[in-house]
């Protein structure tokens, strides 16, 4: 009864929900590339914050390709048990094979580089993880980048081995690793910094690259000098009318807490958007203010006012070069960094963030950066 009869009659639910749920795992499967797992994701999340329309094309036609392939697959299948065709049941079969080993395939064979460098979510991160890698293939050594991580994941690899080297930024780790919410000089910041993450994580902080990306609310000029607006303490008045837009930790990270609590901020409303479109936004009034990276070149693109922050509620935000507890004291790859060290100024940081915004790849444009620092 069940081989003849039940089965049979049940087989066509089964697999309606079968091919279902494995239409959602491929689809749902690209999310996994902020948590470090390499996936089609990369070329969409990488599009994205590039503006290579040619990746987040390439990323979104392959994954609904592979899902539509393996439906068809498994509806392949279905007809066959239905129909008792062992010819389809075979067929199915052998064609999901042969897409699980097509998948497996590129990752099995490819070489495991000596080392890996951590990337956050965005332009500038890719950008130097680009640069370090060509600095560590310049001194003979091979490496791997795993971009579009989100900051606690890219800290916590870090610490536990999983990636070798990461840009982070002092402010980040001071109030979200530290849970500090006091604000201290530059230079005291960087020294506790280095000291904390020896001692708890193993991390060694190599330094600082001479730039700082701090987070900052920014206005369009135009309507910051309409309402009269320079610096937070004056938004503060103005906010309940006005809109913010943030990236997509920002609303959830201490800082806008802290921003929110020294000058008592009560926007009309909160939007998330991916960083490299609030720029635009502001700038064609979709949104009042946003979250801007102090080192981004869409800045002066756009013809934005940053708002000072007369009360320092926002810490230092230094870009510093960190390795992980298993490379700490690796001296050929500290020799193939030192030379990062303090090298790269915000003007040139600004200028290849632009560029890379602007269509280039990140490859080229860490090449140039490359060069502008050897000058």
């Amino acid at each position: 009864m069940l081989r003849d009869i039940e089965l049979p009659l049940a087989l066509p639910i089964i697999m309606a929900g079968i091919r279902t749920s494995a239409v959602w795992v491929i689809g749902t499967a690209t999310l996994a590339t902020p948590i470090g797992q390499e996936s089609l994701g990369n070329y969409i999340f990488t599009g994205l914050q590039t503006l290579n329309w040619v990746f987040v094309a390439f990323g979104c036609v392959a994954a609904a390709a592979l899902a539509l392939t393996v439906d068809q697959l498994l509806g392949l299948i279905e007809t066959g048990v239905s129909g008792r065709s062992r010819m389809r049941i075979a067929a199915g079969a052998l064609g999901l094979v042969a897409v699980t080993l097509t998948a497996l395939i590129p990752g099995l064979t490819h070489m495991r580089a000596t080392y890996v460098i951590g990337a956050k979510t965005f332009t500038e991160q890719y950008v130097l993880a680009a640069l370090i890698e060509q600095r560590l293939n310049a001194a003979g050594l091979t490496a791997s980048r795993r971009a579009g991580l989100g900051s606690n994941v890219l800290f916590d690899a870090l610490a536990s081995n999983e990636i070798d080297v990461a840009v982070d930024y002092s402010g980040t780790l001071w109030a979200n690793r530290m849970h500090r919410g006091d604000v201290k000089p530059r230079a005291e910041v960087m020294s506790e910094l280095s000291r904390w993450l020896e001692t708890t994580h193993g991390i060694r902080m190599l330094g600082g690259l001479g730039f700082e990306n701090a987070y900052a609310l920014a206005m369009s000029r135009k309507k910051a000098q309409a309402l009269g607006i320079r610096s937070i303490a004056d938004l503060a008045a103005h906010a309940p009318q006005l809109t913010i837009a943030g990236d997509y930790e920002f609303f959830a990270r201490p800082e806008w807490a802290a921003i929110g609590k020294v000058y008592g901020l009560a926007f009309r409303a909160q939007r998330q958007m991916q960083p490299e479109f609030m720029y635009k936004a502001v700038a064609d009034g979709e949104v009042d203010v946003i979250s801007a990276y102090t080192s981004d070149g869409q800045i002066a693109k756009f013809d934005l006012a940053v708002l000072d922050d007369p009360r320092n509620a926002i810490p230092p935000y230094d870009a510093i070069l960190l390795l992980s507890p298993h490379r700490a004291h690796d001296e050929a790859l500290v020799a193939a960094l030192k030379p990062l060290i303090g090298a790269i100024p915000v003007a040139l940081m600004r200028a290849a963030n632009a560029r890379a915004g602007g269509g280039i790849s990140t490859d080229e444009v860490a090449r140039g950066l490359g060069e502008q620092i050897k000058k």
